[in-house]
């Protein structure tokens, strides 16, 4: 027994004096454990106090303890937040950002957040609290909205422009330059149109800068709606505007689908344009260029196509195609040939309507129509053509040869013995343009021994538009020559007063779609008046067109129209038809129909 004591003593007085030491250590240490790590305070700290919006995520991304600073987003807990990869494309980003977080150590990146008005765009980082197995995560966020809008008014500034929002020259010349590549590849064929609007500068003087503005931005939204579903419509310039049509627009026949694209969108441009208190309408030259024909390359496409431009603003062509062996017309080549055929096959006819007062319905004047009765197409009027025949240099020769029977008419109803009213005789602004138009006026009246007098020439505003001093004196030589001069359409298009002041006008006739639906809008029949008394108050006659019911023609009556015509009184008659009308004069005639 006092051996094992000795020996115990032994031990302690040996081993103690580095036995004690480790018995302290192993305490110390455990306290430690228990008490929270100077990381763990600092952790919490910097998550209490963070002024940007901050949040614990579990493994799946469910919120389990956010800040002070997310008071505002009021997600509950539990849950994850709803957040999309991109503005447009409602995908969820959290997949993207835990495929990112298996590889990487933290995430950073945009992300969308759904509002009741306009998504909003957060900044994330993101940044795992262990490293070894998924646990949670530390969420750090921004709202970035305002810097993103402010981002995206200047990328759209930089490539659109800022009036209409069509795509700019860069932008355009970029979306060209991927099918150039892949038309080259493949060997198909695409087109470039250019389009130049010819009146906006005469518009922006005659009407001020903010109605050039509107008519600019109206061209726009109609060249945008009626735009073939993936061609591309961009803006060159404030009147010229450039549209890429590609393979799938031109796979057959490629020109004459290009053309026909660009008579599309030259109708929906020609309008007419509703501006505040009249109509104005758009006029347009287009030059097209095919590719490869046209050029195999950007620049030398663009100098073709604005090099047909050109040709159709110098030949007063509507739409111009450039070919290697030079300008090539845009006509329908078979319609063209039709109406060809038809002149020398005699398949024109004269047909006429009256013009009555609209007090008794008395027959006061007879409106001159031109029809074709084509043999494919049935029986067509002239505005149905008339573009055609303008294309292919047949109007000039249709409306002499319209003429000329009209004469030839005229004169057999003297020989008759018919008590005849004025004949009214629309003119196209080629026509007008013509030096010899008097001349052969006076020429074939006296042929047949008939007067000025007996005719009244209609004459939209448009040709005093494009060459007012040519027009003015071309309209005085008319006027001294005997014939009464009618402006037609009155009402439509830019309404110009200076134009109205003019002494050579006899008479005006209101446009037939201010008639339209007259006895139903307000606006319509306050316009109406308003032309009418202005009209008045020129000394002028004022007559409308379209009248197609009893309500239209009493209210044009009571606001002091003279006379009307329309299919309340009557439908273009053959000559035969109509010379029972001229017989009975002076009598009232019954109503049609």
């Amino acid at each position: 027994m006092e051996t094992f004591g000795g020996w115990l003593w032994l031990l302690t007085t040996t081993y103690g004096l580095w036995l004690l030491p480790l018995l302290a250590s192993v305490w110390w240490y455990r306290q430690r454990q228990l008490q929270p790590t100077p990381h763990t305070l600092s952790l919490d700290v910097f998550f209490q106090r963070l002024a940007c919006p901050a949040w614990f995520a579990d493994e799946h991304f469910q919120l389990r303890q956010s800040n002070q600073a997310m008071a505002n987003f009021q997600w509950p807990t539990g849950l994850r937040p709803q957040l999309f990869s991109s503005r447009q494309c409602l995908q969820s980003a959290w997949p993207d950002i835990q495929a990112e977080l298996q590889q990487n150590q933290s995430w950073q990146g945009v992300v969308w957040m759904p509002t009741a008005t306009l998504p909003r765009a957060l900044q994330l980082t993101i940044t795992p609290l262990t490293r070894r197995q998924p646990g949670y995560y530390l969420i750090v966020q921004q709202d970035i909205s305002e810097q993103q809008q402010q981002q995206s008014e200047l990328q759209q500034l930089s490539t659109h422009d800022a009036l209409t929002g069509v795509s700019n020259r860069t932008l355009w010349l970029a979306q060209l330059e991927p099918v150039l590549l892949q038309c080259r590849n493949a060997q198909q064929h695409f087109a470039i149109l250019l389009l130049e609007l010819t009146e906006l500068e005469q518009i922006r003087q005659q009407f001020g800068i903010s109605k050039a503005r509107q008519f600019e931005q109206w061209i726009a939204q109609q060249l945008q709606h009626h735009l073939p579903a993936g061609a591309s419509l961009g803006q060159f310039t404030d009147r010229r505007f450039a549209v890429l049509l590609t393979a799938q627009h031109c796979q057959q026949a490629p020109e004459q689908a290009s053309l026909q694209i660009a008579r599309q969108l030259q109708l929906a441009v020609h309008g007419p344009c509703p501006l505040d208190d009249f109509d104005l309408i758009g006029q347009c030259a287009i030059g097209v260029a095919l590719f490869p024909q046209g050029g195999e390359d950007v620049e030398t496409l663009l100098q073709h196509a604005d090099w047909a431009l050109q040709q159709s603003l110098l030949q007063q062509q509507s739409i111009c195609l450039w070919q290697q062996s030079g300008m090539a017309n845009v006509a329908d080549a078979t319609l063209a040939e039709e109406l060809q055929y038809g002149l020398k096959q005699y398949q024109f006819e004269l047909y006429f309507q009256g013009c009555y007062q609209l007090q008794d319905k008395q027959l006061l004047a007879v409106d001159v129509q031109l029809a074709w009765h084509s043999p494919g197409r049935g029986l067509l009027w002239l505005p149905q053509f008339k573009a055609a025949a303008e294309q292919s240099h047949l109007l000039l020769g249709l409306e002499r040869w319209r003429f000329s029977q009209l004469c030839q008419q005229i004169w057999q109803w003297r020989q008759q013995g018919c008590q005849l009213p004025t004949f009214r005789l629309e003119l196209s602004t080629l026509q007008l343009q013509q030096p010899d138009l008097l001349p052969y006026l006076l020429h074939h009246l006296q042929e047949w021994q008939l007067q000025p007098e007996l005719l009244q020439l209609l004459i939209t505003e448009q040709y005093w538009l494009q060459q007012p001093g040519m027009a003015i004196t071309q309209l005085q030589a008319l006027k001294h020559a005997g014939f009464s001069l009618v402006w037609q359409d009155f009402g439509k298009g830019h309404t110009a007063l200076a134009l109205l002041a003019e002494n050579f006008w006899s008479e005006v006739m209101l446009a037939n779609s201010l008639i339209d639906d007259l006895e139903l809008q307000d606006n319509q029949r306050n316009i109406c008046a308003s032309l009418i008394r202005l009209a008045s108050y020129h000394q002028l006659t004022l007559t409308a067109q379209g009248i197609d019911n009893e309500m239209q023609g009493y209210l044009l009556h009571v606001m002091g129209c003279w006379s009307g015509q329309g299919s309340l009184f009557d439908q273009p008659k053959t000559a035969v038809q109509i010379s029972a009308d001229f017989i009975l004069l002076p009598q009232p005639i019954s109503q049609a129909g």
